[in-house]
C-alpha cells in the first residue's frame, strides 16, 4: 500500500477516541491451539501475536479468544455465527463471510544438520537425499517438488512434526521440510534442551504461504485491513516474526 495512503489512514485513525474508551464493542476470534502458531489463554503465540498487533490499531474494539482444536471448528464456528472471526482460513470458499488480506504467513523450508555441510539451493538439490516431511507435502508443496521425490526410496512422510524433529536430530535422514518454527518448537520439546536449534540449517527453498482471518461481516474485514496495512507499515509485523525465532533459539 502506498505510503501516502498509509499516511491518510493514520490521519483518519488519529480522531478515534482515546484507547481507553469504555464502549469498546467486544469481537469474539476464534484460534487454533497448535503450538508454536497458538497457544492457551494468557500465552504467547505467534499467529495469536500478530492478530493483538493489529487490534492495537483499532482501539474501539475488545478482543475474546476462543480457543479451537482445529481448522475444521474454526470455519464451523465461524460459519455459525457463534464467533465474529476466525483465525487461519485457507480460503473465501471455505466460509460464508469475508477474508482479510494476506496475515498468517507459513514458511515452509528445507532443513539440514549442520555438521553435513549439505547445500540445498533448490527443490532440486533434494535428488538423492533422504527427506522427512509432514503428510500430503506432495500435494503441497507444487509439482516440480513432487517430481523430484517421486522416485526417492528415502522419502517419508510422517504424522507428527516431533518425529521429523527426532529424525534429523538423530541423523536417520538428511532432511527435514516444514514450517520453521513448528520444527524448532518440535525439536525444543522433544530433545528437552540436547539439541540446539544452531546445530541445523535452514534453506528457504519454498515459496511462503499466507493464510487469512475470516470474518462474518464485511465491515470487519475492512477495518481489519486497514489497521493490517498501517501494522506492516510500523515494522512491528516482521518484528514479531523474527522474535518467536529467537525465542526458539534460532540464530541467523
Amino acid at each position: 500500500m502506498p505510503v501516502r495512503v498509509i499516511a491518510c489512514l493514520v490521519l483518519c485513525l488519529s480522531f478515534l477516541p482515546e484507547m481507553a474508551r469504555a464502549d469498546k464493542t467486544e469481537l469474539k476470534i476464534a484460534l487454533g491451539n497448535f503450538r508454536p502458531l497458538f497457544a492457551g489463554p494468557n500465552e504467547s503465540a505467534l499467529f495469536k501475536d500478530l492478530i493483538d498487533g493489529v487490534y492495537a490499531y483499532i482501539p474501539s474494539k475488545k478482543i475474546t479468544y476462543r480457543y479451537m482444536l482445529s481448522n475444521a471448528r474454526l470455519v464451523v464456528a465461524l460459519n455459525e455465527k457463534t464467533v465474529d472471526g476466525a483465525a487461519n482460513i485457507f480460503s473465501n470458499s471455505e466460509i460464508k463471510g469475508c477474508i482479510s488480506q494476506p496475515i498468517f504467513r507459513y514458511s515452509d523450508v528445507a532443513i539440514t544438520r549442520r555438521d553435513r555441510g549439505l547445500k540445498i539451493n533448490s527443490v532440486m538439490d533434494l535428488a538423492g537425499v533422504s527427506v522427512v516431511t509432514y503428510q500430503r507435502a506432495r500435494t503441497l508443496l507444487g509439482k516440480a517438488f513432487n517430481t523430484v521425490v517421486a522416485d526417492n526410496e528415502h522419502y517419508k512422510e510422517v504424522p507428527q512434526p516431533k518425529e521429523q524433529a527426532r529424525l534429523l536430530a538423530i541423523g536417520m535422514v538428511d532432511v527435514s521440510i516444514g514450517d520453521t518454527y513448528i520444527f524448532l518448537h518440535s525439536l525444543k520439546t522433544w530433545s528437552k534442551g540436547h539439541f540446539d536449534a544452531n546445530e541445523f540449517v535452514i534453506h528457504p527453498i519454498f515459496p511462503d504461504v499466507y493464510s487469512y482471518m475470516g470474518f462474518n461481516r464485511q465491515e470487519l474485514c475492512d477495518e481489519f485491513d486497514l489497521a493490517l496495512a498501517m501494522f506492516k507499515a510500523s515494522g512491528r509485523y516482521e518484528e514479531i516474526f523474527e522474535e518467536h525465532l529467537f525465542a526458539l533459539g534460532y540464530r541467523h
